[in-house]
């Protein structure tokens, strides 16, 4: 679910700094059906061929056609301070939920992903050889 917004870009507060947020008031924070994005989700923002998953949040105190990020996200998009860009805003799924966390700027998120991910494999490993154990045990 695509929807392009042409926004102004600002610099992100400090405490968004390295948070990979982009900060969205709700008028502009809409899916390619006009219903509005959930503050908290991860999206898929692109701009001129290139995309980075960011984790939406409002800017309560105004209505302005802006967004607000930090300045590694501004590198990744190749957008900078004051210009007027269009944006596509995609909602993502839980793959695009996973490919957020595992390549986020705060090591929270980061490590987090990856831990989770050699848990999975590991239940699947276990799991393999739990269900191949009790084929070999029952053939002797």
């Amino acid at each position: 679910m695509t929807h392009t917004v042409r926004l102004s870009v600002k610099q992100a507060a400090e405490a968004d700094v390295y948070r990979d947020i982009a900060r969205i008031p709700e008028p502009h924070r809409k899916d390619r059906r006009g219903q509005t994005i959930a503050e908290g989700s991860v999206c898929k923002l692109s701009s001129s061929g290139k995309s980075v998953y960011v984790l939406l949040r409002g800017k309560g105190e105004t209505e302005e056609a802006a967004i607000w990020m930090d300045e590694r996200t501004r590198n990744k998009l190749g957008v900078s301070t004051g210009q007027e860009v269009d944006f596509d805003l995609s909602t993502v799924g839980w793959k695009g939920q996973f490919l957020w966390a595992w390549s986020a700027s705060d090591p929270a998120y980061r490590i987090t992903a990856r831990l989770a991910l050699i848990s999975v494999i590991l239940g699947c490993l276990g799991f393999i050889l739990g269900v191949v154990s009790l084929f070999l045990s029952g053939r002797t």
